[in-house]
């Protein structure tokens, strides 16, 4: 190849690289953290202990999954960015509040010595 073909293929070539970046991004964050956010926040019972953020997490997946399918990978990994978040806020408030309703263990009595 002569200069002129090599000042024209590299260019293109970095840009096609960055170009297919939206969809790995994508399929990192929507394919794979946010589901499994989510999937931690219903395990600690965050569908009754905090349902507000459960219902927007799972909201915004949905939306994030909408916007890949119209190719807009940057928003749809925004989207699936604040699932994430909420997702995780969700698990946190229903931690806290499994561990509020968890009784604190008795101690056993004490013996009377002998």
């Amino acid at each position: 190849m002569n200069r002129p073909k090599l000042r024209r293929f590299f260019p293109a070539l970095g840009f096609a690289c960055l170009a297919g970046c939206g969809p790995v991004d994508y399929l990192s964050q929507v394919g794979g953290r946010a589901p499994r956010a989510l999937a931690e926040a219903r395990h600690h019972g965050a569908a009754e202990q905090a349902p507000y953020e459960l219902t927007a997490a799972e909201e915004y997946l949905r939306e994030a999954r909408v916007q890949a399918s119209r190719s807009s990978y940057q928003r749809a990994v925004e989207y699936g960015r604040r699932a994430e978040e909420l997702a995780v806020r969700a698990e946190g408030i229903a931690r806290e509040k499994n561990l509020r309703a968890t009784p604190a263990p008795r101690p056993a009595p004490a013996s009377p010595p002998p």
